[in-house]
């Protein structure tokens, strides 16, 4: 169950890494001239900046449970050292406290 688990969390480290490199591409490509259209290159980059932000706090958390899994401490809360409920993990496959701890 592990192994196809980081698996999927490999899989997806690699989408949201392809994800952050067509982010690149668009700011290597530069602005308009016409300031109108500077106006909205910006909000764009404020979006993708927030998009780059999210994928990469996301990169961190596959990274952590992935590491967890080859020490063996995935699905241990991380702050009490209980299990972590086969529900929770369910939900929040990369959950590193208990429901109580997260609280």
């Amino acid at each position: 169950m592990t192994e196809q688990l980081k698996l999927k969390f490999t899989e997806r480290i690699v989408e949201l890494q392809k994800r952050i490199g067509a982010i690149h591409r668009d700011f290597a490509d530069g602005r308009d001239s016409d300031w109108s259209e500077q106006a909205g290159e910006r909000e764009n980059e404020e979006v993708l900046n927030a998009l780059e932000s999210e994928a990469k706090v996301e990169i961190q958390h596959l990274s952590n449970a992935i590491t967890r899994m080859e020490n063996g401490s995935y699905g241990v809360c991380q702050t009490c050292g209980e299990d972590i409920s086969p529900q929770r993990l369910q939900v929040q496959p990369v959950a590193e406290h208990c429901i109580v701890c997260a609280k």
